[in-house]
């Protein structure tokens, strides 16, 4: 009940962030509901496609790759949608 009610007070990003993230997550109890919260901020999505589109490969390809993939799950969190699109990008890519 601590988590719908929490939800409850989310406005604008926080409000759109929960909705996308809770399309493919579930959250086991409040101590996750908190850590996820604490983890993922409002301006995470744009902040992290800044990170994507700003992404060189300057380094060994592995290095590379392992960085890609962890501004996807970030950006494939708030809208899963664009996983089909990275999946592509990723074995282009390497």
């Amino acid at each position: 009940m601590w988590i719908t009610a929490a939800h409850l007070h989310f406005e604008g990003n926080a409000a759109k962030w929960y909705q996308a993230y809770k399309q493919n997550h579930t959250f086991w109890n409040w101590d996750h509901f908190c850590a996820v919260v604490e983890e993922f901020g409002a301006n995470d999505f744009r902040t992290t496609m800044n990170d994507l589109l700003d992404l060189k490969q300057t380094r060994k390809v592995a290095e590379y790759t392992t960085q890609f993939q962890a501004l996807q799950f970030v950006v494939t969190m708030h809208n899963p949608n664009y996983d089909d699109m990275f999946s592509h990008l990723i074995t282009s890519e390497v």
